[in-house]
């Protein structure tokens, strides 16, 4: 974060605040929901993508949403041995089964307990309280978590008809053209 913006929140005297990347949103993402893992590497995309807060661009994909800030992160994660993928029978299909290790839920936990009391910092300039930004991401694995691809296209599709662009307003790198091609 610009040394301004340090400056500037520390002003406000609005106490201790930490800036949220990726990375920290995937750990939280996960740990929320009492730790249960994430059915499909295409929950985790469709989670956050959703998320108005996450500062990524979207990736081309053909059906749902794809984040390679997302891939890289988990990747990353997968490598420290905080996170784990396995392919697992879920509900009658087979899903890419992501969970948190003992590592990972440890320094999950420890992030939680940092920014749940905390203010947040997030695409370099929204402060949310931590407590609010956790809520919300578990708000959204809950409604998403299990799904199938085609379950999770068929509520983009809702989403994008009844929200229209309001569903696209932070997606860094689409051009008015392309909103309306996802619109479309």
């Amino acid at each position: 974060m610009d040394e301004w913006k340090v400056e500037v929140l520390k002003q406000t005297n609005l106490g201790q605040f930490y800036e949220l990347g990726v990375r920290e949103l995937v750990l939280l993402l996960l740990l929320s929901d009492g730790g249960s893992p994430v059915a499909g590497e295409e929950v985790l995309h469709m989670c956050l993508f959703l998320y108005p807060y996450i500062d990524a661009s979207l990736s081309p994909s053909l059906l749902l949403p794809r984040i390679s800030e997302i891939e890289k992160a988990v990747e990353a994660l997968e490598a420290e041995g905080l996170v784990e993928r396995r392919l697992e029978l879920v509900q009658g299909r087979y899903a890419d089964v992501i969970r948190l290790t003992e590592q990972g839920v440890a320094a999950a936990k420890k992030l939680y307990r940092q920014v749940q009391g905390s203010w947040v910092v997030l695409r370099g300039v929204a402060v949310r309280r931590g407590a609010d930004v956790v809520g919300e991401l578990e708000a959204l694995k809950k409604t998403y978590n299990r799904r199938s691809a085609f379950e999770l296209l068929r509520l983009l599709v809702s989403k994008l008809e009844s929200e229209g662009e309001n569903v696209l307003w932070h997606v860094r790198g689409l051009d008015e053209k392309s909103k309306q091609n996802i619109l479309s």
